[in-house]
């Protein structure tokens, strides 16, 4: 359904006006953190009853992280990443193939700082919804290529001077595909995904409102 594809986009777009009117309803502040990681499926996508497997490949990501503070400790995370990935097809008789299936990840989620920014070391927790969409060969004639479930994950945020901060994040997009996977079918089994990003950032200031939570 297209409705369904462009709902990561929508989540951007509508994190991104939610960010732009931020510092017309809080004081507290607004960061952006590009970063750089990895992607790591842990579960294969598709098992079909003939003892096909399907999986998406490790892969590195790119991408960024906009955060608004509500208050010290409470606040918004809007992400995205790219994972230019390979998904490897397993089948008896003709051993392992790797096609290209990209993976692009976008969130909006709640922040709770469990130790604030005002500390060296800063602990967060985040929990939100996660938009899953896939594109590249393998996905090229499919209609159907957007997931949706929940994501959890934690930061630790190291403060470089007055204004940066080095931002280590892990993340679990939880969810059952429903995407269409090309050559099976109703009767093969789609697994429930634990996708994991690991990924390291540098949080910056935006437009001279401060650092969040302070």
């Amino acid at each position: 359904m297209r409705g369904s594809a462009w709902l990561g986009r929508a989540v951007l777009v509508g994190g991104i006006l939610l960010v732009a009117q931020a510092d017309r309803l809080t004081a507290q502040g607004i960061s952006f953190a590009p970063n750089i990681g990895v992607y790591i499926p842990t579960t294969e996508l598709v098992r079909a009853a003939g003892g096909e497997e399907f999986k998406q490949e490790v892969s590195i990501t790119l991408g960024g992280r906009v955060g608004v503070a509500l208050s010290r400790r409470l606040g918004l995370e809007f992400t995205g990443a790219y994972a230019p990935s390979d998904l490897k097809l397993t089948a008896s008789g003709l051993g392992d193939q790797s096609l290209d299936a990209n993976v692009f990840t976008g969130s909006g989620r709640v922040s709770f700082q469990l130790v604030p920014y005002t500390s060296p070391v800063a602990f967060v927790i985040t929990g939100g919804v996660g938009v899953i969409n896939r594109s590249g060969d393998f996905y090229e004639n499919v209609e159907e290529k957007t997931d949706v479930g929940g994501t959890f994950g934690a930061s630790a945020r190291f403060r470089l001077g007055n204004l940066l901060r080095l931002q280590l994040s892990a993340e679990d997009y939880i969810y059952k595909p429903k995407a269409e996977i090309p050559g099976f079918g109703p009767a093969d089994e789609k697994k429930t995904q634990n996708d994991i990003h690991l990924s390291l950032g540098i949080g910056i200031p935006l437009l001279g409102l401060g650092q969040m939570g302070e």
